[in-house]
């Protein structure tokens, strides 16, 4: 994730005043990288672990592997991917994050929604008259 942060940051070039919200990403990203299962999962995974140690599979241990990985995956995802998500916005990249930051209005979603509005409005007359 940190990778592929690291690229669409480059390509974006944030500027200076978005060095907060850049660090939070880049935050996001390493701890989305560095996952560990939830406390929560340590009970259930310690039984499997030493169920795993008693089996006579040898492809046990890579099971448990994947299941601890995906289990992080998962956890780390469901509290980080939108912190993370929103981040991005926040900085313009993604797409909601550009019709705001884009738009004419500077990046103020007040103003992007009152240039909405102006359109539709210039649009109608244009079709009604």
């Amino acid at each position: 994730m940190a990778r592929a942060l690291a690229a669409a940051l480059r390509e974006a070039k944030p500027e200076k005043q978005d060095g907060g919200a850049v660090a939070l990403a880049k935050r996001y990203a390493a701890l989305i990288d560095d996952a560990v299962p939830l406390a929560k999962y340590e009970a259930p995974l310690r039984a499997l672990r030493l169920a795993v140690t008693e089996s006579s599979d040898p492809k046990a241990p890579d099971h448990m592997a994947k299941i601890e990985q995906a289990l992080a995956a998962h956890s780390v995802a469901s509290d980080l991917g939108p912190k993370l998500l929103a981040a991005l916005t926040a900085l313009g990249m993604t797409a909601a994050g550009r019709t705001v930051k884009g738009g004419a209005s500077g990046g103020n979603p007040v103003a992007a929604q009152l240039d909405e509005f102006t359109k539709r409005r210039a649009r109608r007359r244009q079709g009604a008259g």
